[in-house]
């Protein structure tokens, strides 16, 4: 019987993360032991935990892939708008791919707030991301004489704070999707004119 050709320690753990992701996709994060995952790949459970500590730290790693690829699908590829409208239109993006997700990816997106709550350095990485792409176009709306002058990090950590309330997974969950659109909308057009119309203090 021929062996199969050893996998660097990468390619272990990119396997182990893909066979993870596909079943938790399939059955649910709580359904799915570490067994399982190891049952798939051939391989003992201490060979998953050699790469993953637990099966929390694998679920936030799969989170955090899915988190990542969630807010890059919502990323504006036309940079020839000005970078309010850009704005505006990744805020908007935002929350319909939320809900979208929620409905096509049910299992992967109850699992966000394992990103959420992660108390480790590093944790609360899917906001981290989304603070990074507001704080840039901010400080490009600024740059551009659009945005009244500030502090973009600071503008953009008080946006993702406005925005919990549309974007919290658990919202989501119980929440009208006409509802939520509605307040997206709302929320964009103040942050829009918060923006361009500053209260100097």
């Amino acid at each position: 019987m021929m062996r199969r050709p050893r996998r660097s320690a990468e390619e272990t753990r990119e396997a182990i993360l893909e066979t993870a992701e596909r079943l938790f996709r399939a059955r649910g994060y709580s359904a799915v032991s570490i067994a399982d995952i190891a049952g798939e790949l051939g391989m003992s459970p201490a060979n998953v935990f050699k790469h993953f500590r637990s099966k929390l730290t694998l679920g936030r790693a799969i989170a955090y892939r899915h988190a990542r690829r969630l807010a890059e699908r919502c990323s504006i590829e036309d940079l020839s708008d000005p970078p309010d409208r850009r704005l505006t239109t990744f805020l908007s993006r935002l929350s319909r791919e939320h809900v979208r997700d929620k409905r096509e990816n049910q299992y992967l997106f109850e699992m966000i707030p394992l990103v959420l709550e992660d108390p480790a350095k590093g944790g609360r990485i899917y906001r981290r991301l989304v603070e990074e792409k507001l704080c840039s176009l901010i400080a490009e709306g600024m740059e551009e004489g659009i945005y009244g002058p500030g502090d973009p990090a600071l503008d953009a950590a008080a946006i993702v704070d406005m925005l919990g309330c549309v974007l919290n997974p658990r919202m989501i969950s119980c929440a009208d999707p006409a509802t939520l659109a509605d307040k997206t909308q709302l929320i964009v057009a103040l942050v829009d004119g918060g923006l361009k119309n500053r209260v100097v203090k």
